[in-house]
This record gives C-alpha cells, sequence and structure tokens, in this order.
C-alpha cells in the first residue's frame, strides 16, 4: 500500500519515456500488474529520458542492496583476517630462525 502515492498511470508519463520503454512493461504498467518502473527498465533508458521519470516512480530492491553490503563486510574482514595471519606467521617463521641463529651463534663460541 505505501507504493499508492507514486502509482504511474500510463498516459502521465512524458512520450519520450514511454516511446524507450519496453512494450511488456508498457503492458504491464497498463494492466496493473506493476506500479513501479522495474529499475532494470529504467536503467536502459537514455541519461536524457531518465531525467524525465518522476522521482519514486523507480522501483528498488533494498534487499538486494543490503545483500552487497553484507558479502563487502565479508570481504573487507576476509582480507583483514589473511594480512593478520600472514604477519603472524612471518613473525613466527622470522623468531625461529633469530632463535636458531641465535643458539648457533653460542654454540661455536
Amino acid at each position: 500500500m505505501e507504493n499508492l502515492l507514486f502509482q504511474v498511470n500510463i498516459e502521465d508519463l512524458p512520450p519520450e519515456v514511454v516511446d524507450n520503454l519496453s512494450d511488456d512493461v508498457i503492458q504491464q504498467l497498463r494492466d496493473g500488474v506493476i506500479d513501479q518502473i522495474p529499475e532494470d527498465a529504467f536503467d536502459l533508458l537514455p541519461g536524457r529520458v531518465q531525467d524525465l521519470v518522476p522521482d519514486g516512480l523507480v522501483e528498488s530492491n533494498p534487499k538486494f542492496a543490503l545483500i552487497l553490503a553484507v558479502i563487502g563486510v565479508l570481504a573487507v574482514a576476509g582480507l583483514v583476517f589473511s594480512i593478520v595471519k600472514s604477519t603472524i606467521k612471518i613473525a613466527v617463521f622470522s623468531g625461529i630462525v633469530a632463535f636458531g641463529a641465535w643458539y648457533f651463534f653460542f654454540q661455536n663460541q
């Protein structure tokens, strides 16, 4: 019901927008199957035509944006974990080499 404010009447859209929309989107708008222009159909419109579409008439997908944000956070966390893991491995290896060098140095004296 929140989309009732942005319901589109196909006759209210500028002719340039209607001419550039696909036939199936226009038919779905006329039949009332959809009440907003799908985001993927909007992205296919030329830039000058996108400016003619009123705000709030393009359907967005906040769930998809949330999924992308979670994936981004997990990717950054994986990167940080890998960097820390590599740093610890280098520190342990350097410590073993230093201990071995110290041990052999004092064995020969």
